[in-house]
Parts: C-alpha cells; sequence; structure tokens
C-alpha cells in the first residue's frame, strides 16, 4: 500500500443517503486497522455525531470535525484541540442576518453543545446531536463551527449572500447549508493538524470527498479521490476518482490499491 493514512469525509463518501454505512465499507475500514494504517475522518460532523455511526467509529484513529474546528479521538473520547471563531466577528454575522436575511436560521456549537434559532431548528429538526438549546441570541457561548440555513435557497446562493456580509470562512458540505468557522480553518488545516498527530506527512496520506468542502484537504495530501456523483469542481480537484457511497467507491477504491 503505497500511503500511511487515509482520510475520508463522512457523508456522502462513506455514509449512505440513508445514514447507514455498508459492509464493504466498514471491512476496508477495519483492514486499515490490521495493516496499522491510520484512519482519519474528515466531516462538518460533531463528535458526538461521528460517534453515532456506532459501527465506523471504532475503526477512526482520530475524526476532525466541526469542518476542521475541532480534533477529537474517538476511542478515547477526548478533544485534542478547538478552533474559536472571533466572537467579534460571530456576533457581527449573527446581528446581520437578523437585519439583513431574517427569515434566515443559524445554529452555533462551541464544543460541547448546540444553540440554534427557531427558524433552524424548523429547517433542521433532529439532525444535530447532544445538547441543544433554541436561542434568539449566542449569549456568552464562543462558537467553534456554525451552521446558517435559508428556507427555499440553496447552498450557492446563501454562500454568495454570505460572502459579502462575513470575513469568516464559508465551506459548502451539502445542497442546502452552508458551514462557517474561523477563517483560517478548513478541512485542509484540520486534516495537516491531524496528521502531525499522527506522525504521518501529508504526501503520504490519501483523501476521499464529494463536496466543495472536500477539495482543500485534497490539495494537501499525495492523492485524492473524489466519488463519481460529485460535482464537477470536486472531480476536477481530485487526482482520481471512484464509484459513488452507494456502489461503495471506497472500499473498491481500497481494495483495488490492494
Amino acid at each position: 500500500m503505497a500511503f500511511e493514512a487515509v482520510v475520508t469525509d463522512l457523508d456522502g463518501t462513506v455514509v449512505r443517503r440513508d445514514g447507514s454505512v455498508s459492509e464493504a465499507t466498514l471491512r476496508a475500514a477495519r483492514a486499515l486497522g490490521e495493516r496499522g494504517v491510520p484512519l482519519v475522518a474528515a466531516t462538518a460532523r460533531t463528535p458526538n455525531g461521528v460517534l453515532a455511526l456506532s459501527e465506523l467509529a471504532p475503526t477512526l484513529d482520530f475524526a476532525v470535525c466541526c469542518s476542521g474546528a475541532l480534533g477529537y479521538v474517538p476511542a478515547t473520547r477526548t478533544i485534542a484541540w478547538r478552533e474559536p471563531m472571533p466572537r467579534d466577528a460571530v456576533t457581527g454575522l449573527t446581528e446581520t442576518l437578523a437585519r439583513r436575511l431574517p427569515t434566515a436560521g443559524w445554529a452555533a456549537f462551541d464544543g460541547s453543545e448546540w444553540r440554534m434559532t427557531a427558524a433552524y431548528q424548523a429547517m433542521r429538526p433532529s439532525v444535530h446531536k447532544g445538547p441543544v438549546s433554541v436561542v434568539q441570541a449566542l449569549g456568552e457561548m464562543q462558537p467553534c463551527a456554525m451552521v446558517v440555513g435559508h428556507e427555499g435557497w440553496d447552498a450557492v446562493k446563501l454562500m454568495a449572500e454570505l460572502a459579502g456580509l462575513t470575513t469568516l470562512g464559508l465551506h459548502r458540505a451539502g445542497s442546502r447549508f452552508v458551514e462557517v468557522t474561523a477563517a483560517s480553518v478548513d478541512k485542509a488545516s484540520g486534516v495537516l493538524h491531524a496528521l502531525r498527530t499522527l506522525g504521518v506527512a501529508p504526501e503520504r496520506a490519501i483523501a476521499f470527498g464529494d463536496m466543495p468542502i472536500d477539495t482543500a484537504m485534497f490539495s494537501v495530501v499525495g492523492r485524492s479521490v473524489a466519488m463519481a456523483d460529485a460535482p464537477p469542481e470536486v472531480l476536477a480537484a481530485a487526482t482520481d476518482r471512484t464509484a459513488s457511497v452507494e456502489d461503495d467507491g471506497f472500499a473498491r477504491y481500497l481494495d483495488r490499491c490492494g
């Protein structure tokens, strides 16, 4: 095997549309562990969201959570790092949203709990794991990650609007919602942090992904693989491609690598 670590996005890459992980994917993940090759998740999910994948989580050596803002070790359930967003920038964003896009909703995560507006909860009533509070303002929270949604808008339109409202980092991980982090934080910064912790040179790692948020980490590893149903910009950014998650592309690619 030519690489010394495997990095993978979760939803849409190894987690199927129904939220399940196939047996083929689980076998491939376990085989990496048997060979001593670390498996790193790079995801917009929080630690609780990673642990909810009860069969896959034990195969992960490291999880880059919250789009790079938080490092997590599933085996010990410990946070390795947390990159908070500047409080004034977050306050500015929430106040601007209330003024300029009053029907938008947001959720904020500080490493332990979610706070979200009623509008956001109505759009995503049961997605977020762990403690959740419905609020009108952040209060004393200093989040490391946020998610913004707007009823009837897709993520492309929302990102374009948000780009003129904030200097925070904006990331498209799905079709409807925009992930927000500190400006210097993305999956690339998180993956590099994780690989340093594991003692693996980035050029000796391979990464799998399916959405524009994954192209940042593609740029810092030696080989990158896009899923077949990824958007054109993701396919163009990858050095290789494989079948979709529904067709076990992750497992099939690793099987070919031997």
